[in-house]
């Protein structure tokens, strides 16, 4: 097995991808194939099964995208299941402690580094190696989304086998009491420290969900940025067209 997302973030190239909860083979095909860095499969806050997200995996095999899954919790057996499937990284909601990601890091490495399960399914089926290098190539990364987990920062990403962390704005804000209150001074305090305290420990910082400029992201100091999840995505673009649209129709009108 070879992640090339954590080859790209140990060179410390920034790094685009899209949160997917449209449960469709052909979406995650679709944006495999347009030159993502990654895409992440939404299991936390959308439908989506594990069938279907294996699907999707699938689907999106021939692209040199990563495919990355969101589970719902910080469960063993959950993250055995992503690994399983072919996440080549995991993403841990509501990890507030050392012990939080230290549990995660376990349920993803085979023994003696962890507990993980074999299970021959689909990654180890086609690599011959996985077994060997699954544990060295395989991320866990931690959702930052509460105050808790801001004052155990340090304790998080200096976690061994931790070697990215998201933020989650949207949860992060309502923990704060500022929800989506982006240019709060405490939210953009919060959101510095977790960059300065992921650079000072060789921590790749990700941001899951778009806040403001993708400019501005990259120059704040984050490497794994979130383009958008597909439905939104799919929205503003249709609103878009429709604008413009209406707009020349109007126009023709009043001449």
């Amino acid at each position: 097995m070879y992640n090339p997302l954590k080859a790209k973030l140990r060179r410390r190239e920034v790094t685009f991808g899209v949160t997917v909860g449209l449960g469709c083979p052909e979406v995650s095909e679709a944006l495999g194939n347009i030159g993502l860095d990654w895409i992440s499969f939404d299991m936390q806050h959308t439908s989506l099964d594990t069938e279907t997200v294996q699907a999707m995996v699938q689907a999106m095999s021939c692209s040199n995208s990563v495919p990355i899954i969101r589970i719902t919790s910080n469960d063993p057996g959950l993250i055995n299941r992503a690994l399983d499937i072919g996440a080549y990284a995991v993403i841990i909601p509501l990890v507030n402690s050392r012990e939080d990601a230290e549990d995660a890091v376990r349920a993803s490495r085979y023994p003696p580094k962890g507990i993980r399960s074999w299970g021959p399914r689909r990654p180890a089926l086609r690599d011959p190696d996985y077994a060997a290098t699954a544990n060295e190539e395989i991320m866990v990364i931690p959702q930052i989304e509460t105050e808790h987990a801001l004052k155990n920062l340090e304790d998080i990403v200096t976690t061994e086998g931790i070697e990215a962390v998201f933020l989650g704005p949207m949860d992060l804000s309502m923990s704060l009491g500022i929800f989506r209150q982006f240019e709060d001074p405490k939210f953009l305090r919060s959101m510095d420290r977790v960059v300065s305290v992921c650079e000072a420990h060789n921590v790749s910082p990700g941001l899951l969900a778009p806040i403001g400029p993708v400019e501005k992201s990259i120059e704040q100091g984050f490497k794994l940025i979130s383009l958008g999840g597909d439905l939104r995505l799919l929205i503003d673009c249709v609103e878009e067209i429709l604008k413009r649209s209406r707009s020349i129709t109007n126009s023709g009108i009043e001449a």
